[in-house]
C-alpha cells in the first residue's frame, strides 16, 4: 500500500547506478595536464630538425599549442619563420587561421576546435549554410572536417595525441592532393570499376 506524500527509499541497485554515473562523470571531467614547451632544437627549419620534430611528436601523449602551430606552419609554408610561440600565434592570427580572441599558453593542449579553424582555411572548405552564416567557428569547422573525412568524429574540446595530430596532417596532404580520404589510396579509379565495364 502506498501512502500519499511518503518518501521513496532508493533501492541498492539505484544507488549503484548513481555511484557508477558519478564515477564516469568525474573520470570524464579530469583536466588534461599541460605539455612541455617546444625545445629549440625541434623548432628549426632544417630538414633534419623538421624530421626530428615530426618523429618526436608521434611519441607525445598530447600535442601542445606550440607544437601544433609549429606543425601547421611547417605544413603550410614548408618552414616556420617565427622565433617563438608568440610569433606563431601572431602569424596565424594575421592569416585568420586562429580566432582573434585566442590567448591560450604554449603548453596548453591543442584542441580540435582551435586547429579546425586554421585547417578549414588551408583546405579552402566552404562548408554548409551554417558556416556561411556564422563563419569559421570551431564547432562548425570541426563538423565540416568530419564530413570530408579529415577529422574523426569528435568534439571541438577534445585534444590530440602527438600521433593523432601527425595523422591529421597526413590526411590534410591526402585531401589537398585529391585523394578521397574514405577510400584506400592504393586503389586507382580504373581498378575500382567492375571488370565488365573495361
Amino acid at each position: 500500500m502506498r501512502i500519499k506524500g511518503a518518501i521513496r527509499v532508493p533501492r541498492v541497485s539505484d544507488l549503484r547506478y548513481v555511484v557508477a554515473l558519478l564515477l564516469v562523470l568525474v573520470a570524464g571531467c579530469q583536466a588534461v595536464k599541460p605539455g612541455k614547451p617546444l625545445p629549440p632544437e625541434l623548432a628549426g627549419n632544417d630538414p633534419g630538425q623538421q624530421l626530428e620534430f615530426w618523429h618526436t611528436l608521434t611519441t607525445q601523449p598530447i600535442t601542445t599549442n606550440d607544437e601544433a602551430f609549429h606543425g601547421l606552419l611547417l605544413y603550410v609554408d614548408g618552414k616556420d619563420n617565427a622565433a617563438d610561440y608568440a610569433g606563431r600565434v601572431h602569424i596565424l592570427k594575421q592569416r585568420k587561421m586562429l580566432q582573434a580572441g585566442f590567448n591560450e599558453p604554449a603548453t596548453a593542449p591543442a584542441t580540435r576546435g582551435t586547429l579546425s579553424v586554421g585547417i578549414v582555411r588551408v583546405l579552402k572548405v566552404k562548408g554548409g549554410l551554417t558556416m556561411h552564416l556564422v563563419g569559421d567557428i570551431p564547432r562548425y569547422a570541426v563538423r565540416e572536417l568530419q564530413f570530408i573525412g579529415v577529422y574523426p568524429v569528435s568534439s571541438p574540446n577534445q585534444v590530440f595525441s602527438g600521433n593523432e595530430y601527425v595523422g591529421i596532417i597526413g590526411k590534410l596532404e591526402d585531401y589537398q592532393r585529391g585523394d578521397v580520404v574514405e577510400t584506400p589510396n592504393a586503389a586507382m579509379p580504373e581498378e575500382a570499376r567492375p571488370a565488365s565495364s573495361r
